[in-house]
């Protein structure tokens, strides 16, 4: 009975030990900055449309920026939730896809987005250099979640300088929302440095559940059933100077401008600085503050007779 005592106390000793540890660097917060780019229905290469990054064009890759803040539930799972605000553009003449490059759309969008996302920590290193220091410890990750985000495109005539909200002015007759959700997935590290610096890189790529980051979707709309002379400019600026015969009935009303059996997504990969709040419990400081580098106080008592 002795022994299983002494074993339970060990055992409870050793679970407190590492709850302690492991709470101790269990919250961070910090920024991002990174580079964007989007898959949709513009640009691509000669080929029809193909998914992730197949599509994106590099000479369309813009900046995101935002903030984080990451909670660990234990050394396996953690929660990040980040606020990020991203560019994401087109361009139908840099495509080599015939099709697309005749139809000659173009369109920008700031995307502004706020993710939670679940981590679950795939492989660690605790002492990265095998110093036997501990400065520097490693952390790679999967993750996914759910993304809310206000999205607002614009697109401009061929020619000309000026940039138009396209969502007002319903190109194809169809209206549709400025705010959507999206499925976020993807993988990240980090590093933390004496347990206070953390950095980090993270790639995500959003499935969205619109197809009008682009403001383009199903098929060109009747003209006369466009409201301004504006939106019907925007709606269709085909340039069939160089098309092939028979081309010109693909830019015809009701005829195809976009894909409609594929919602459109973005991609975002940023690095991070954090820093790492140190949260430790009564019982690790007073029992096991030599760890961090602080010695154990003895509290000294007069003894009365």
């Amino acid at each position: 009975m002795i022994k299983m005592t002494k074993y339970i106390s060990i055992v409870v000793t050793m679970l407190l030990i590492a709850n302690s540890t492991v709470a101790q660097y269990n919250k961070d917060f910090g920024v991002k900055l990174g580079l964007s780019n989007y898959l949709g229905d513009i640009g691509g290469d000669e080929l029809t449309r193909r998914g992730f990054v197949l599509d994106m064009k590099l000479r369309e890759t813009n900046l995101v920026a935002g903030v984080y803040g990451r909670y660990k539930i234990n050394g396996t799972f953690g929660v990040q939730a980040s606020l990020n605000i991203g560019k994401i553009s087109g361009e139908d003449q840099l495509s080599s896809n015939i099709g697309r490059n005749t139809r000659n759309l173009r369109f920008k969008n700031n995307v502004k987005e706020l993710s939670v996302k679940g981590e679950v920590y795939i492989f660690e290193l605790n002492d990265v250099g095998n110093r036997g220091r501990y400065w520097v410890d490693m952390k790679t990750y999967g993750h996914a979640g759910l993304t809310v985000f206000h999205h607002n495109p614009k697109g401009r005539i061929d020619g000309t300088a000026e940039w138009h909200k396209l969502q007002p002015l319903q190109t194809e007759g169809v209206e549709y929302s400025n705010w959507g959700f999206g499925i976020p997935m993807g993988v990240g590290l980090y590093f933390t440095y004496k347990r206070k610096h953390r950095f980090g890189w993270d790639m995500t790529y959003t499935t969205t559940f619109t197809d009008y980051l682009d403001d383009i979707s199903t098929v060109y709309a009747d003209p006369s059933s466009l409201g301004s002379d504006l939106a019907r400019d925007l709606a269709n600026q085909s340039n069939l100077t160089d098309a092939t015969p028979g081309l010109l009935a693909n830019f015809a009303p009701g005829e195809k401008r976009g894909d409609p059996t594929h919602n459109d997504g973005y991609l975002f990969t940023t690095f991070s600085y954090g820093y790492v709040i140190r949260g430790k419990s009564n019982f690790y400081t007073q029992n096991y503050g030599w760890l961090s580098g602080r010695k154990k106080t003895v509290r000294k008592v007069r003894a009365k007779f």
